[in-house]
């Protein structure tokens, strides 16, 4: 888990080109399954959605990636977070 420090506002917007660079630009449920060998090389951690300082969420998971040296955040529905990175 990560500081809920780095979930803000510039790197929310980063997350719309790193849903892009992984992928995601389809239905939101098969472009998640379908990238999620993706998702996991890039991310570098996570926090429960409703800790970020922008945009919080309850019953879901904020993760953050790392792509060419941009950080970028987005929420995933807990199940989704959960068959992604094979965790309950």
């Amino acid at each position: 888990m990560l500081s809920a420090d780095m979930f803000d506002w510039l790197t929310w917007i980063n997350g719309v080109d790193i849903h892009i660079k992984l992928g995601m630009h389809k239905i939101r449920e098969e472009s998640i399954m379908d990238c999620a060998e993706t998702l996991r090389k890039y991310a570098i951690g996570y926090i429960r959605g409703d800790k970020p300082i922008c945009r919080p969420k309850p019953d879901e998971i904020a993760v953050i990636f790392l792509i060419d040296d941009v950080f970028g955040w987005t929420h995933l529905r807990k199940t989704e977070f959960e068959r992604v990175f094979n965790v309950k």
